[in-house]
C-alpha cells in the first residue's frame, strides 16, 4: 500500500499549523496552563517559519 504524502511545501505546513494554532486561542474555557501551552507552541512555529525564510 503506497503511503500517502503531504503535497504541501514545508512552509505552507508551518502556516497552516499556526493558523489552526491561534485558533485554539479563541477556544472557551481555556485554563492557563493550555494557554500558556498554545503560545510556546505558536512561538516554535513562528520559529520554524524564520528557519525556513518565511
Amino acid at each position: 500500500m503506497p503511503i500517502p504524502t503531504d503535497p504541501r511545501s514545508p512552509h505552507q505546513r508551518v502556516r497552516d499549523q499556526l493558523t489552526m494554532t491561534r485558533r485554539q486561542l479563541t477556544k472557551p474555557g481555556l485554563s492557563r496552563r493550555q494557554r500558556a501551552d498554545i503560545a510556546d507552541r505558536i512561538h516554535d512555529l513562528e520559529q520554524q517559519a524564520k528557519r525556513l525564510g518565511a
